[in-house]
């Protein structure tokens, strides 16, 4: 495929997409070889890099098609408000769902992500198309801040820089804007992990002065008008801390994370 691709100049991404045009979702998760989860648990070590550009925080392609399998069918509008690398759009139109993605960086490799930069409270919402489902993987709190910092500016600055104040009160905007602008039965999928400040320090002195966790996520999409109906465990690998970094945190009793969580919500 990857031959097929630059012999016809084409996106890898949509030489798959005309292979498997047609083919039910079972098929194109064996073609691809990816082994199609049952349960809600979704390990995945590695992103697969034949969708989406490498960007900072990128997911697994297979996170997202599981997504869109168990709470999609084919024609589905996707909205990704913060596409990053285009993951989203590329594992849509494999999966024959159409998609709409914004971000506040694009780049001209990437046509299909248009520009649009989040503030909640002017009330704009940047399409009049009402999607039955939105992908939405945020920045972690402050995790790769600097990272997004290099994609973002001083006029249009990336949420990871925000405090936590700033940041909780972001996404009450935003899941009270998407309210009103979707579907009875549109659903979120919100991806997201708890994120503390566990560098160097031991669990017993950790602050949660400036932690957020799935529970405040969770509490936001419930005083927003969204309702919890699926929570899926999608834990980060452990495998990028070396066997040394290990036994130091486990020298020092320094509880590290990588719990990731998709919750899965309908409006009310």
């Amino acid at each position: 495929m990857n031959y097929i691709a630059e012999h016809y100049n084409m996106d890898l991404a949509l030489a798959w997409a005309l292979r498997l045009e047609g083919k039910a979702d079972q098929e194109k998760f064996k073609e691809l070889g990816w082994g199609l989860r049952t349960w809600d648990l979704w390990n995945f070590n590695e992103c697969d890099e034949r969708f989406g550009d490498d960007w900072p925080g990128r997911i697994p392609a297979q996170l997202v098609a599981h997504t869109l399998f168990y709470f999609t069918k084919p024609g589905d509008l996707v909205f990704d408000p913060m596409a990053g690398g285009g993951v989203v759009s590329d594992v849509c139109l494999v999966f024959e769902r159409r998609c709409q993605s914004f971000d506040l960086a694009t780049s001209e490799s990437r046509p299909e992500i248009l520009y649009h930069y989040w503030e909640p409270q002017d009330g704009c919402w940047p399409t009049t198309k009402k999607p039955d489902l939105i992908f939405f993987d945020p920045p972690y709190y402050t995790k790769k801040k600097k990272e997004y910092q290099g994609k973002a500016n001083e006029k249009t600055p990336s949420i990871s820089s925000y405090s936590k104040e700033k940041y909780e009160n972001f996404f009450e905007g935003f899941f009270r804007l998407a309210h009103r602008n979707v579907k009875d039965t549109t659903r979120i999928a919100f991806l997201n992990a708890d994120w503390r400040d566990f560098q160097s320090t031991p669990a017993l002195k950790e602050s949660s002065d400036n932690s957020i966790s799935m529970f405040d996520y969770h509490r936001i999409l419930s005083e927003t008008g969204w309702k919890m109906t699926h929570r899926i465990e999608c834990p980060l690998s452990s495998e990028r801390m070396s066997g040394n970094e290990v036994l130091k945190m486990q020298g020092k009793r320094i509880l590290g994370a990588v719990g990731r969580s998709l919750i899965v919500a309908k409006r009310t």
